[in-house]
């Protein structure tokens, strides 16, 4: 128990205090208020309305984005797998070649020899196919004879390739039937 003493030290106030409630600000109009709160004013049907079509419109985007991004990917796969047919067709209608490499042969030269080192491509007619020749070694003998034979006149001057092109075209159609080979390409025409 609280002694009366104890309750006077005590500094409470012994009356009650009337308490003022604080109003409403009048400098804002009424119309101003209800601008403010629009949202807030309408109905609860009226704001799940709101945000729903909010909520479809979202969706909907999302749903867009993702179809385009697949179409446009889809589109991106067909593309590449026109042009890769289109490469295979090429290829495939390209005339096949022979790749002839590695051929060194010493040619008399009026002071000893000189070393020509070649390397060439036959093309073959369209219709023509052939397995790789370059490892046959009788084929390879052929070559360097035919080549040995011209000596002199395929050392470095003004038509020795062009003429080396006719022997490598002459030669090749005779190794593999006539009409065979339609042209040789020199890739390496060397002298050491």
């Amino acid at each position: 128990m609280v002694r009366k003493a104890e309750l006077d030290k005590m500094d409470f106030p012994l009356e009650k205090e009337e308490v003022l409630i604080p109003e409403a600000p009048e400098d804002l109009p009424a119309a101003e208020v209800e601008k403010k709160n629009w949202l807030f004013a309408r109905s609860r049907r009226f704001k799940l309305g709101l945000f729903g079509a909010i909520g479809c419109l979202l969706v909907s985007g999302t749903a867009f984005g993702i179809w385009s991004g697949v179409g446009i990917y889809k589109e991106k796969r067909a593309t590449m797998a026109r042009e890769k047919a289109a490469v295979a067709q090429a290829l495939a209608s390209a005339a096949p070649r022979l790749v002839f490499k590695d051929f060194s042969i010493p040619l008399p030269e009026a002071s000893g020899y000189r070393i020509l080192m070649i390397n060439f491509v036959a093309e073959l007619s369209k219709n023509k196919r052939q397995t790789d020749l370059n490892t046959n070694a009788g084929i390879r003998r052929q070559v360097m004879n035919a080549i040995q034979l011209r000596g002199n006149e395929l050392l470095p001057g003004g038509n020795s390739r062009d003429l080396l092109k006719k022997d490598l075209t002459v030669l090749m159609n005779q190794i593999l039937g006539e009409g065979a080979v339609t042209n040789v390409y020199l890739v390496d025409y060397t002298y050491i």
